[in-house]
């Protein structure tokens, strides 16, 4: 997905706080002086760009998003690396970098995770 414009951001954010929600939902959660309209068309905007998934609830659709907030933010970073991203070795060691600045255990977590995802795959 290219970057969202405000309006979208703000219905991803609603989205991922609330999770599925109907265009109505959303447009009542917004607080803002919006048209149905505007917000059906956003919603129909970001299925089109494959960041929401929508299915059919009577006459409504509802949606969610396509992504967690975390796995958006991922793929953001990877699409950010300049050049072949089919080396990971720089973005992992940079992000491994600024992981240890904010938390100290952040490595020994990383391992749990790795080992976990390693369990995961021989199943």
């Amino acid at each position: 997905m290219t970057r969202p414009g405000e309006l979208e951001q703000r219905i991803l954010d609603l989205l991922w706080e609330r999770g599925e929600l109907s265009v109505r939902e959303v447009l009542r959660l917004l607080d803002d002086d919006l048209a149905y309209t505007t917000v059906m068309t956003v919603l129909d905007r970001l299925h089109g760009k494959r960041a929401v998934m929508r299915r059919k609830d009577g006459l409504a659709w509802r949606y969610r998003p396509a992504l967690s907030k975390e796995q958006s933010l991922a793929d953001k970073i990877v699409r950010l690396v300049p050049g072949d991203t089919r080396d990971a070795s720089p973005l992992l060691e940079a992000f491994l970098d600024r992981a240890e600045q904010l938390d100290e255990g952040a490595l020994d977590k990383l391992e749990a995770l790795i080992r976990s995802r390693r369990k995961e795959r021989k199943r």
